[in-house]
């Protein structure tokens, strides 16, 4: 007799299976993966990825999709330990959100190879889904974060979160230098411009959010 079919929970769980997969090839290589390798390391057939996701480009914004969700997941409840408005706030967030991004693994360079290159390629309905899910988790988070805070007026949290991952994204991008340009950056002249990220992410995050809470 053939196999009963999966039920959902055995769908799903084979699903993470392959994006666990996928995040650590990923990680690994510093490119997306092709299907084969991803279902060699998952330990599945080839085929069985394409039933997840047909496209080298799907594997891609599930993959980005994962990675934020993991990070707003962890996010609200560093929201909750926030003091209630006043410089402390900044600081404190500051803190938290620079170990939160230093944990996000593959986030970064994933939200930076969309920025550059996927957004311009990829089908319309996949990047809607993304960007609808990212719309939907800010502004939960900014209700949550003025709720929390008592920032005003309504809409501010939503704001100053998305200002916040711009910049993070932004300085990300500035600061991620290839190890023969990091040494390049050892002359005189350069200097000003040899950096790291997460000290200057957390003064960047810092000065950003003194602007809301300071008052």
């Amino acid at each position: 007799m053939g196999r009963n079919a999966m039920s959902d929970e055995e769908k799903e769980g084979r699903r993470r299976v392959l994006l666990a997969a996928a995040h650590r090839l990923y990680r690994e290589r510093g490119v997306l993966p092709p299907v084969a390798d991803i279902a060699t390391a998952a330990g599945l057939a080839k085929g069985t990825v394409y039933l997840y996701f047909r496209t080298k480009e799907k594997i891609f914004v599930a993959l980005l999709e994962d990675a934020l969700g993991s990070l707003f997941a962890r996010l609200l409840p560093a929201l909750d330990r926030l003091p209630r408005g006043g410089r402390d706030t900044a600081k404190a967030f500051a803190d938290h959100y620079v170990r939160l991004i230093a944990d996000s693994a593959d986030l970064l360079p994933l939200a930076a190879l969309a920025n550059a290159v996927l957004e311009q390629n990829l089908p319309v309905e996949p990047m809607r889904r993304f960007k609808t899910g990212l719309a939907r988790a800010l502004g939960q988070a900014g209700r949550h974060l003025e709720q929390r805070t008592g920032l005003a007026p309504g809409g501010s949290g939503e704001t100053l979160l998305l200002h916040t991952y711009s910049l993070t994204l932004g300085l990300w991008q500035a600061l991620s230098y290839p190890e023969p340009l990091r040494a390049l950056l050892q002359e005189e002249s350069l200097r000003g411009l040899a950096r790291d990220f997460e000290p200057e992410l957390h003064i960047g995050v810092h000065r950003l959010w003194l602007g809301y809470f300071a008052a």
